[in-house]
C-alpha cells in the first residue's frame, strides 16, 4: 500500500526583532507636574530636547528611528499600538529655564508661569545622571559640576557625540538645483551662547541692552532672547527665527518675513516701540577688576595701570686699556722719562751733534782698545 506523500513543510515566518530604544538615557521616575495632584511612577526617556513619559518601558519608543525612513511617532489614530506606544506626556526641553536638585527631587523649571516639573529618581546616582543628561542635551556640552564617576562622564560624552551626529544627519539636504541665498552679515548683537548663557549675559548687562541673537536650538535659523523688568518681575522671552530660502521668518502669532538678520533686529526694536534694544559686543580698552579687602571684606573696583616702559639702555663706551708692565719686559717710558736717564732707544744729546767723521774716529778707538785687551 502506497504511503501518502506528506505535504511540504511550511516554515512559519519568524517575528522581526524589535529595534532597541534610541533614548540617550531612560529609567523609572516619579513625576509630578503643575497639573498633577500626586506623583506618578512612569518610564522616562530622553532623546535630544525631548523628554517623554510612558506607562511602562517598551522596545520601540516614540521618536525612535529603527531603520531608513521617518522616526517612529506611534500608530495612526484609531489603530492599535502594535508595540509602539504613544507617550503620556512630552516635555520640550528647548523651553527649559533651569534645572537643579533639591533633596531627593530634581526640579525642571520651564518657560511660562507655573511650568515646574519635579522628578524623583530611584537613587541619588540616577538623579545626578538625569541632571547631567538633561544639561548636556540642552547646552550641548558636558557639565563640569557633576559628582559622577569617570565611566558616567564618558557615557555623557558618547551621548553628546551621538546627538551631534544625529542633528547633523537629520537636517534635510539642500536641493542642488535651488540657488543658495546670499549670506547676510551677522549683527553685532549675535553671541555664540546657549539659552541659559544668554539669560545670564542679559542679566549682567542691564542698561546696555536687553536683546541678543544666538544660535537656534531648533536646528535651522537663530533664536532671539529678550529680558525686561516690570514692577520688579523679570520677564524672559525666547523667539524662534527660522531660516528659509529667501531670508528669515519670525515665528510669532502673525509670522513676519525678513530678508536679513539686521532686519530681524529692526523688527523687534520697532515692534516694541524702542523698549527692546540690542546688546552689542563691546571691548574695553582698560583692564578692570574687583579686589576684595581681606580685613574689611569690602569689594573695590580698580583699573589696572600698565607699568611704565623701561628706559632704553644706552650703549656703553669702551675705555682704552693701559698696558700693564710685564716682568720679562720693561715698561716703555714716555719721552720725558725719569730725570738723568734718557728714554729707551733715544740717542744721547752729546751724540746728536756729532758728524759722521767723529763717529768713525770714535769707533776706531774702541776697536783698537778691544784688540789690545784680546792680545793681552
Amino acid at each position: 500500500m502506497a504511503r501518502p506523500v506528506p505535504s511540504p513543510r511550511r516554515d512559519r515566518p519568524r517575528p522581526r526583532p524589535r529595534p532597541r530604544p534610541q533614548h540617550s538615557y531612560e529609567g523609572f521616575v516619579e513625576k509630578r507636574g503643575p497639573w498633577d495632584q500626586v506623583s506618578r511612577r512612569v518610564w522616562a526617556g530622553l532623546r535630544g530636547l525631548t523628554l517623554a513619559f510612558y506607562e511602562q518601558p517598551r522596545d520601540c519608543e516614540a521618536g525612535d528611528t529603527p531603520g531608513p525612513g521617518p522616526p517612529c511617532l506611534g500608530p495612526p489614530q484609531g489603530e492599535p499600538t502594535r508595540g509602539c506606544p504613544q507617550p503620556l506626556e512630552v516635555l520640550d526641553l528647548g523651553e527649559l529655564v533651569a534645572v537643579w536638585a533639591k533633596g531627593e527631587d530634581l526640579i525642571l523649571q520651564l518657560r511660562g508661569q507655573g511650568q515646574k516639573v519635579t522628578l524623583k529618581a530611584e537613587s541619588w546616582e540616577a538623579q545626578e545622571m538625569w541632571r547631567g543628561f538633561i544639561l548636556t542635551m540642552v547646552e550641548m556640552k558636558v557639565p563640569t559640576d557633576l559628582a559622577l564617576l569617570p565611566g558616567h562622564l564618558f557615557q555623557l560624552s558618547e551621548a553628546l557625540r551621538e546627538e551631534l551626529d544625529r542633528r547633523a544627519t537629520s537636517r534635510p539636504p539642500a536641493s542642488p538645483s535651488a540657488p543658495k541665498p546670499p549670506l547676510s552679515p551677522v549683527p553685532s548683537c549675535f553671541f555664540e551662547v546657549t539659552r541659559l548663557e544668554a539669560e545670564g549675559l542679559l542679566e549682567r548687562s542691564v542698561g546696555r541692552g536687553n536683546m541678543v541673537l544666538r544660535p537656534g536650538g531648533h536646528g535651522q535659523g537663530v533664536s532671539v532672547t529678550t529680558r525686561q523688568e516690570m514692577n520688579g518681575t523679570v520677564l524672559l522671552r525666547h523667539y524662534r527665527v527660522n531660516r528659509v530660502d529667501q531670508g528669515y521668518i519670525i515665528d510669532v502669532e502673525t509670522q513676519h518675513r525678513c530678508s536679513s538678520l539686521a532686519e530681524v533686529v529692526q523688527y523687534f526694536v520697532e515692534s516694541s516701540k524702542g523698549s527692546l534694544q540690542p546688546l552689542h559686543q563691546e571691548y574695553s580698552s582698560r583692564l578692570e577688576f574687583v579686589e576684595m579687602d581681606g580685613e574689611n571684606a569690602e569689594e573695590t573696583h580698580r583699573v589696572c595701570v600698565p607699568p611704565r616702559p623701561a628706559p632704553t639702555p644706552q650703549p656703553r663706551r669702551l675705555r682704552a686699556l693701559k698696558p700693564s708692565p710685564s716682568p720679562h719686559r720693561p715698561a716703555l717710558q714716555s719721552p720725558g722719562g725719569p730725570k738723568g736717564r734718557p728714554p729707551f732707544g733715544a740717542i744721547p744729546e752729546k751724540q746728536t751733534n756729532m758728524n759722521d767723521q767723529d763717529m768713525v774716529d770714535e769707533l776706531a778707538k774702541k776697536l783698537q782698545l778691544r784688540r789690545a785687551l784680546i792680545e793681552d
